[in-house]
């Protein structure tokens, strides 16, 4: 009960600051709105450290093909990637007044997340009339495979499937004639260089679970943590022996990166082998990694589908499926893994094992449903993406 208080708490005084600062900078964007300089603006985001993702891409693309775009690029200055993002006059500090005054006077609003690039997420929809009119649109940071629930004002949203649009619109009819099948950004610069790399990788990245995200609050979290099942089958499967000897005998690595939501109960996970290493936030450009390695085994994140892409071999553990799809996600009954489906340990390895000893190659049949599902692998969705947005 006391967390609870303590987190309504939390959140009431952010809004009230937020909705503070809005007012004060509607205000103060009033004689701006008249500059060139803010005309036709494009305001890009993705999380506020991260620039490796679809928004980051597509800013990417912009800068080197369509320079006389106003574009700005909303990331953490403290954030790994900052170096490596060009054009450093138009990133943008999150949550700074020129955030604020440049999402106020913005013409498209683009993010990786549902609510644009606005300093409030969704938070931002009052205030949405009294900017300038803007469109907001949803880049998407992973496919859709389960039904989701989009909230807000949306102008856009992007799609790399026709398949998806079943668990993408099922509860979301109004956005129908709003989303578009153009492709992800990032998939024009997603190539396997897994044969290039000395040492293989496997790469192993569960995702979340909604039910577990609020362990991190409480006292004896690591001790509440280490009683899960997810930690128990995971960490198992770690210090799994038959996986150890197989890393050694094959002269293989294998990183293991649980999600970004995980990630501050990640410490509690370890393995005897030295060949096994846990990943840290911040550690590893997500989209390098995929690149880089060989077979990935995960659950049920949506990181299948880019490695699908690239047409390599990935296997699904799946030992939670009941509380999964009642307490995550709803299911959408369409099954596209590109993977085995498996929920033993005992049953994880054999596959693991086998698509190491067949050099890593995938199915032919989840290739041909790869083949089948993508809409384009022709290296021009920025392309479509620039020409759809523009074209609002």
């Amino acid at each position: 009960m006391q967390q609870k208080i303590k987190k309504v708490f939390f959140y009431g005084m952010w809004l009230a600051k937020f909705s503070f600062l809005m007012v004060v900078f509607l205000i103060v964007s009033l004689p701006l709105r008249f500059s060139k300089k803010y005309k036709n603006l494009w305001l890009i985001s993705e999380r506020p450290d991260e620039a490796r993702d679809n928004g980051y891409w597509l800013y990417k693309w912009i800068l080197e093909n369509k320079p006389e775009t106003n574009v700005r690029f909303v990331l953490d200055k403290k954030s790994a990637d900052y170096e490596k993002v060009p054009r450093k006059d138009l990133i943008v500090q999150p949550g700074s007044a020129k955030h604020y005054i440049l999402y106020i006077l913005s013409s498209y609003s683009i993010s990786t997340h549902m609510h644009g690039a606005c300093p409030g997420k969704s938070f931002c929809i009052p205030f949405l009339p009294f900017t300038r009119r803007k469109k907001t649109v949803f880049l998407q940071h992973g496919i859709t495979k389960d039904r989701i629930k989009l909230r807000g004002r949306l102008d856009a949203i992007v799609a790399s499937s026709k398949k998806e649009l079943e668990p993408l619109l099922f509860s979301n009819q109004q956005y129908k004639n709003k989303t578009h099948v153009v492709g992800f950004c990032r998939y024009d610069y997603l190539v396997d260089s897994s044969k290039e790399e000395k040492e293989k990788i496997i790469l192993v990245m569960p995702t979340f679970r909604r039910w577990l995200r609020d362990i991190g609050r409480l006292k004896n979290a690591d001790q509440v943590f280490k009683d899960t099942e997810y930690f128990k089958r995971w960490n198992s499967f770690l210090n799994n022996k038959d996986i150890e000897e197989s890393l050694k005998r094959n002269n293989l690595r294998m990183i293991f990166f649980p999600h970004k939501e995980m990630q501050d109960l990640a410490k509690n996970f370890r393995s005897r082998s030295d060949r096994i290493r846990i990943g840290r936030p911040g550690e590893y450009d997500i989209q390098e990694l995929l690149k880089k390695s060989s077979l990935l085994v995960t659950d049920y994140s949506s990181v299948l589908f880019d490695f699908a892409y690239m047409e390599k071999p990935l296997v699904l553990y799946q030992f939670d499926q009941d509380d999964f799809f009642s307490k995550h996600y709803v299911s959408s009954g369409v099954d596209y893994p590109f993977g085995d489906i498996l929920k033993r340990e005992d049953d994880l390895v054999k596959e693991v094992v086998s698509r190491i000893e067949s050099g890593f190659k995938m199915k032919t049949k989840y290739i041909k449903d790869a083949n089948e599902f993508f809409e384009f692998r022709d290296e021009k969705n920025c392309e479509r993406n620039y020409k759809m947005i523009k074209g609002l």
